[in-house]
């Protein structure tokens, strides 16, 4: 039986519980290292290159799965928790299926990229990949899906965040652009698959 056409869920503006929930892992992870450290339990060093990625090292594969939770200083964890924040909530209008999607391509192929290309004995950790991943899929999401919002969205990026893109190029020494990069490419892939297999649709409003 036929219940008329179907139209997408509309965003209602609130910040998806996903990224929220992520960027507050990774401030726990961070304290707890402090701590850990202050004690003389584990000393920070230690852990940085336990848990982050070492290139080209076998046994170093897994850390693709735990470097992003890993931060080197406040800094670098105050720059992702607030790209990830802006980012995450505009991939996050698409819907949370999307939102997830998109983490765990550009991760998986921002690490995977730190690991076959950057110099060995060098140790990658945070969330940058991902932070690049989203902005991957917005740049690209109105080439993709050709619907008007969507291409709204992605110029309005373009405009806001397209000097991020500089990010991916080789330049500031102790970045890793390699991981940027690659997490940029993952955001692309994330983007065609999306709009290659839409998430279902509906005609109600979401809460």
């Amino acid at each position: 039986m036929s219940h008329g056409p179907v139209r997408r869920p509309l965003p209602t503006g609130r910040l998806p519980p996903a990224t929220l929930s992520f960027i507050a892992l990774l401030w726990i992870v961070h304290i707890l290292r402090l701590v850990l450290s202050f004690l003389g339990l584990v000393p920070d060093q230690i852990s940085t290159q336990f848990f982050g990625i070492n290139p080209g090292s076998p046994s170093s594969l897994w850390t693709i799965f735990t470097a992003p939770l890993i931060h080197g200083n406040w800094q670098h964890l105050f720059g992702n928790s607030i790209s990830l924040l802006l980012l995450g909530s505009l991939v996050g209008l698409q819907g949370p299926g999307q939102l997830w999607q998109v983490s765990i391509i550009s991760a998986l192929t921002s690490g995977l990229g730190i690991w076959l290309i950057a110099p060995h004995h060098t140790v990658h950790v945070g969330a940058s990949g991902i932070v690049f991943g989203y902005l991957g899929v917005l740049l690209f999401m109105g080439l993709f899906q050709r619907r008007p919002l969507s291409i709204l969205l992605s110029l309005a990026c373009l405009f806001l965040f397209g000097s991020m893109v500089m990010g991916v190029f080789p330049g500031v020494p102790g970045v890793s652009w390699q991981g940027h990069l690659f997490g940029f490419l993952g955001g692309v892939l994330a983007a065609r698959l999306t709009a290659r297999n839409p998430a279902p649709e509906t005609d109600q409003w979401q809460p």
